[in-house]
């Protein structure tokens, strides 16, 4: 069984859905042609093959800024792990 990768993305200073996909970009390894939007960070995580958990934290300011990205996030990460069993968010 192959040890659990953790990839922690701090939205401490993230105001926007942009400055969102930069963050991902630097945390979490995704495909070179990542899109910038949910739709393909989910593509992203549902390709995920070996156990990996995603951890978002300091999660307020984006909360504030973008409380409609915010639960969009959510959803998708809800969908992610159902249909991907080696992928764990904590949001």
């Amino acid at each position: 069984m192959s040890k659990e990768r953790v990839y922690t993305v701090d939205l401490a200073d993230v105001y926007s859905a942009d400055g969102f996909h930069q963050e991902i970009i630097k945390s979490v390894p995704v495909p070179t042609h990542y899109g910038k939007n949910l739709d393909a960070l989910n593509d992203a995580l549902t390709s995920i093959y070996k156990p990996t958990k995603i951890i978002f934290k300091n999660t307020d300011t984006i909360e504030v800024a973008l409380p409609k990205f915010m639960i969009s996030l959510r959803k998708m990460c809800k969908g992610v792990q159902e249909s991907n069993p080696n992928v764990k968010i904590e949001l």
